[in-house]
């Protein structure tokens, strides 16, 4: 069975960067860090929040500050 693009980005293999999979997933991240950047030092409750969306999962003491940038949000 041959990997998907993603498949073959998390493992560190070319890819395809144009792939819609990896498109649509770069929009959902853009968008969350588009929203956490724009929170700034405001609400830093709501900004872990989109942080532990963004990553999927965090530990404890995880602390992101503007301004920040990432493509996916996983493999970081």
């Amino acid at each position: 069975m041959d990997k998907s693009e993603k498949e073959k980005m998390i493992t560190g293999e070319l890819f395809n960067v144009y792939d819609p999979e990896l498109i649509a997933e770069r929009g959902v991240a853009r968008q969350q860090v588009e929203t956490l950047n724009a929170l700034g030092e405001q609400n830093p409750e709501k900004s872990q929040q989109l942080v532990k969306q963004l990553f999927g999962a965090t530990g404890a003491q995880v602390e992101v500050h503007a301004t920040f940038r990432c493509d996916y949000g996983y493999n970081i």
